[in-house]
């Protein structure tokens, strides 16, 4: 019974210590159990703290570590990666509409590649199309009246023709009678003369030299007549060849409005045909700004497409650099999104140093005048869609990606 009292008073001051005790080591103190009590060397002093591994510590120096090495990679990207940088432009060509209208229809979408004269949308004008079909009607008014002169003239031109074949067939007819009475008259003096003859021998009666006598006269009354007559005729006939014909003169004025009608609806179907918006070069729609069935006002933007071929970076190179490079030369820059270097050719000198756009100006000091030079890129990548305008291209300092 003694053998235990050393035992129980152990347990006893053990739970005692972990009960009052406020350090903070005191979780970490390993609670003796009752089967090593037997062996003093193995238990811990009652209070003594457990040293534990600082790992707030580790985790913040490796936080500092990769932050410092971020700005130092910062700083080396900026200042020392590369020598100068640039912008990808390109000739971006706004195709607006010349009329007044209603966006009909939209034939192509954002990204698609179009020829020139591709037409693009179409643009409809009411104005335009209702003058189109008052015109229209003027002109089928004005060819019916055409048609109906021109009958007209043609009827008018055969009655004339008519008329002046009767005046000739009756005159050559009075002619013909003329002649004839002239025989007459002749015959009939000459019978008059030989009655004069026999009535002064006494072997006619004078009855026979008075029938004679008045026929002579009626013959020669009747043959006056008939040279009146032919006289009228050939008048008749003169005027009816003389007498203006209807033609041309007449109905001219009904050709020149025909005429202007018809230019006319020429000039509308060309204003109407502005509203057919086509391509003016070969290259890639960029944007669409307006929706179909919007009323559009003249010289709006409705797309813009950026010109094929047209690619272009405009690198600026500080003055150290500024006497480097000559055109025809060949330099290779990082063009994002490509992950090798793009080989350029220098196509242009700048005529004068300027401030670099906006986009890149944080890469050099506060109001920096620079060199621009333009470059274009090889055809490999040129035509390749991911290189895009307003990329930034970037000239390595060491001549390769690091």
């Amino acid at each position: 019974m003694n053998s235990s009292y050393p035992k129980a008073s152990t347990e006893a001051t053990d739970f005692v210590a972990e009960q009052s005790g406020r350090s903070a080591f005191r979780f970490s103190h390993p609670r003796p159990s009752v089967g090593n009590s037997r062996h003093p060397t193995n238990q811990v002093p009652v209070g003594t703290p457990v040293k534990n591994r600082p790992r707030g510590r580790v985790l913040i120096a490796i936080l500092m570590i990769l932050a410092c090495s971020a700005g130092a990679f910062t700083v080396w990207d900026s200042l020392f990666r590369y020598r100068a940088y640039g912008v990808v432009t390109g000739r971006i060509i706004d195709v607006t509409v010349p009329i007044d209208g209603v966006l009909t229809s939209v034939l192509v979408r954002e990204g698609d590649i179009v020829r020139e004269e591709t037409q693009l949308a179409k643009v409809v004008d009411l104005e335009f199309e209702q003058q189109l079909a008052r015109v229209t009607d003027e002109l089928r008014i004005a060819d019916a009246t055409l048609q109906a002169e021109i009958a007209k003239v043609q009827w008018q031109s055969r009655v004339d023709d008519t008329e002046m074949s009767k005046s000739i067939a009756e005159l050559y007819e009075s002619t013909s009678r003329m002649q004839d009475e002239f025989g007459s008259l002749n015959l009939l003096q000459d019978q008059l003369e030989r009655a004069k003859k026999l009535h002064l021998k006494g072997a006619s009666s004078p009855l026979d030299l008075s029938r004679f006598t008045i026929q002579e006269a009626a013959k020669q009354e009747q043959l006056n007549s008939i040279k009146d007559e032919v006289l009228v005729l050939k008048e008749r006939a003169r005027r009816a060849a003389e007498s203006p014909r209807l033609g041309v003169e007449q109905i001219q004025p009904l050709i020149a409005k025909s005429e202007m009608l018809l230019n006319e609806i020429s000039r509308l179907r060309a204003r109407i045909d502005q509203g057919n918006l086509r391509s003016p070069v070969n290259g890639t729609v960029l944007r669409r700004y307006r929706p179909t069935g919007e009323c559009i006002q003249s010289n709006d933007i409705l797309f813009s497409v950026l010109e094929e071929s047209s690619l272009e970076v405009e690198l600026f190179l500080p003055q150290q650099l500024s006497d480097r490079y000559k055109p025809g030369d060949t330099i290779h820059l990082r063009i994002e999104p490509f992950n090798e270097l793009v080989p350029c050719e220098v196509v242009s000198i700048g005529a004068e140093h300027r401030c670099p756009p906006e986009n890149i100006e944080v890469f050099y000091r506060s109001h920096v005048k620079l060199l621009p030079i333009r470059v274009k890129p090889s055809a490999a990548f040129s035509g390749d869609k991911r290189l895009s305008v307003g990329a930034i291209a970037k000239l390595p300092h060491f001549g390769r990606i690091l």
